[in-house]
């Protein structure tokens, strides 16, 4: 899910990283001083999740667990995914600086909008455990969709693979949703309060 450096044009990377500059501004407006360990923890989360590779067929997908950290930060998931993501980078090369923007979009953006759409009174109304699957499997849903519409515009040599992606990660939706389904029944178990304060 990661964009490597020199994949995208200078165009598009540059107004990633402006868009990713102001949503991150937007988490530190928004984020409080009791949420700064929640937000540590999460970003550590995502940091580990992102090297649990699963051979699947001829290949291999990865966690990303967006959809639930969404869930537990809200407004403050664009400065996590930011500091996860940079931390990658610097330090294992995964991703690149220069895509750093595209990666925050792709990611953080899509785990806010699974926040929103747990706000939604008809979406409260589904079985939990539907629930819980679908906020996993729409957090990376949605950062597919997001690749691919990033892929699309940065060069025309991308086209197609914007289109395969999205039926090349079907087992990873699934995937990531089973997974957020038993981490979320898990933490109702084990750690009730916490689902309580997100309003999951």
């Amino acid at each position: 899910m990661h964009i490597s450096d020199g994949v995208l044009s200078i165009e598009v990377a540059s107004s990633l990283g402006f868009a990713s500059l102001g949503l991150c501004a937007y988490s530190i407006k928004k984020l409080k001083s009791e949420d700064i360990s929640l937000l540590a923890a999460m970003s550590a989360l995502f940091f580990i999740a992102s090297f649990i590779h699963i051979p699947l067929g001829p290949t291999q997908i990865h966690l990303l667990l967006v959809g639930v950290i969404g869930l537990f930060l809200g407004e403050a998931v664009f400065l996590c995914i930011a500091i996860a993501l940079l931390l990658q980078a610097l330090l294992l090369g995964y991703g690149g600086l220069s895509s750093l923007g595209a990666n925050i979009i792709i990611m953080a953006l899509p785990a806010y909008l699974v926040f929103l759409i747990n706000k939604i009174p008809l979406f409260k109304k589904l079985n939990e455990k539907v629930r819980f699957f679908f906020y996993g499997s729409l957090g990376i849903l949605f950062s597919v969709l997001f690749l691919a519409l990033v892929l699309y515009f940065a060069k025309d040599e991308y086209l197609i693979a914007s289109y395969s992606l999205i039926f090349a990660n079907i087992p990873a939706i699934i995937l990531e949703g089973l997974i957020s389904l038993f981490l979320l029944l898990y933490i109702k178990k084990s750690i009730p309060k916490l689902l309580k304060e997100a309003n999951i």
